[in-house]
Order: C-alpha cells, then structure tokens, then sequence
C-alpha cells in the first residue's frame, strides 16, 4: 500500500552519514510536519521505491533540536548538520547548495521557528528567544547594488546563523537572508556597517553597503554570532567527538 503524502513537506536523495560505519550512504529522505498523524520527523527509505511502498523505514523524531545549519566545504560539499543536544546530531549532503539551502530552510521552519499566536496571528510571547531577535532590528539605509534590486530603507536583523534583511513598512516581509558562513569579511564605521557576500550566499558574490548610526553594534553582534559559530564547529568536529561517528 503506497504511503500517505499529505504531511509531506519535502522528500528526496540525500547522503546520511552513517553513526556506525563513518560512510555516507544514499537514501530516501521524507520530511514530514507535525499533524494528527505523528509528530514533526524524518523517515529514512534505502530508495524511492521503498518509501512509496512504506518498506524498511527508519524514523527520526525531531525533537529537542538546537541547531539546523549548514556545513563548510572543507568538510564536505552542500551539506548541513541537525543538532540535537551536545553529543547528538544527523549530517546531511546534497547534490547542490540550493538544494541544502531548501532542506535547511524547511527544516528551521518545521522545527524551530515557533507557531503563531492563535488569537491575534502575533508571535507567541511564551517564545523569548523569537521575541528578543525580533527586537533586534536596525533600521538600515541599503545602497543601490547590482546583486540586487532593492535598495533604500530597510529593517536589518543579525541572529545566531543569518543577517536578515525586513521590508521597514511590514517588519513581518523577509526580503533576503545572507548565511554568517558564507560572509567573507565584514567592517564598520560611524556611519554605515559593510560586509562581502560569498558565492554560497542568495544573492552572489559582492559587497553590500548599509548607511546607518548602528554600525558598530551591527558589527559586534555579527562578530559575536560568527565567532559563536567557529566554536561550535571546532567542537564538533574534533576527533574524538562522538557525534561525528
């Protein structure tokens, strides 16, 4: 009997690191979202015929996950991590970084970003996490670029993993979504905060300007993030960490 598509938020070929062997293995991954059926997971078929016949499944719940995130190439090509604490995580690899770039997105979607109040459709304010980087918003002047057809005023927000760009008349219209690892370098001064894209990154390789008072504490946070995220991945992919396995 074919299996039921209709909680199916993304499915396709990934490579999975195996916990056991160190190898990665190609299989057929089904991401689906949380409903009456089960909780949000991941459902793992040695091809696509087997997951349409619902045959040899392995299931990952995904709770209690910290991080979700792109790799760097120097470990392995379009790939990501899925951090569940300290000592567990998933790793993934694509065909392409696009393709990375959609899972990652859709998995943050489905597993981190929190539900929206029922009531008046705003943030739940039991998030605080989501309501302090939503207060971290600087309002930003972006200079005409050829990487892009936007420019002018703008809400700009640094969180843990991205720079995010915010339509200023609606601070609830993502415009663009810069990745901290795939900045090449970043700067600042009183007057404007000012980074180089690399080639990973939406919106290509290129520098972007944005005339603001904020740039300093613009920088900082920036700084603080990428240096938060070098940590991590030093811990991670130290030799004798488990989770790597």
């Amino acid at each position: 009997m074919a299996t039921d598509i209709s909680d199916v938020v993304k499915q396709g070929y990934l490579r999975c690191k195996s916990k056991t062997v160190g190898v990665w293995q190609k299989r057929w991954i089904v991401l689906r979202r949380a409903s009456s059926k089960g909780p949000c997971r991941l459902e793992k078929f040695l091809d696509e015929k087997n997951a349409r016949h619902n045959y040899h499944r392995k299931t990952v719940h995904l709770s209690n996950i910290t991080n979700i995130s792109r790799l760097p190439y120097a470990f392995k090509k379009h790939s990501f991590i899925v951090n569940f604490n300290e000592v567990h995580c998933k790793l993934f690899a694509c065909e392409s970084d696009l393709e990375a770039d959609t899972w990652v997105k859709l998995l943050n979607e489905e597993c981190l970003v929190p539900p929206l109040g029922l009531a008046t459709g705003e943030p739940d304010v039991l998030s605080p996490g989501l309501q302090k980087e939503l207060q971290e918003q600087f309002h930003v002047y972006l200079m005409p670029t050829p990487k892009l057809d936007l420019y002018g005023e703008f809400l700009l927000q640094v969180t843990h993993e991205n720079i995010y760009l915010w339509d200023v008349h609606n601070s609830k219209s993502k415009l663009v979504a810069w990745p901290l690892t795939a900045l090449r370098r970043y700067g600042s001064d009183p007057t404007k905060f000012t980074f180089e894209a690399g080639r990973h990154c939406a919106t290509g390789e290129g520098m972007f300007i944005f005339h603001t008072s904020e740039g300093e504490r613009i920088y900082r946070k920036v700084h603080q993030a990428t240096l938060a995220i070098a940590e991590a991945r030093t811990l991670e992919f130290t030799p004798t960490n488990p989770s790597i396995n």
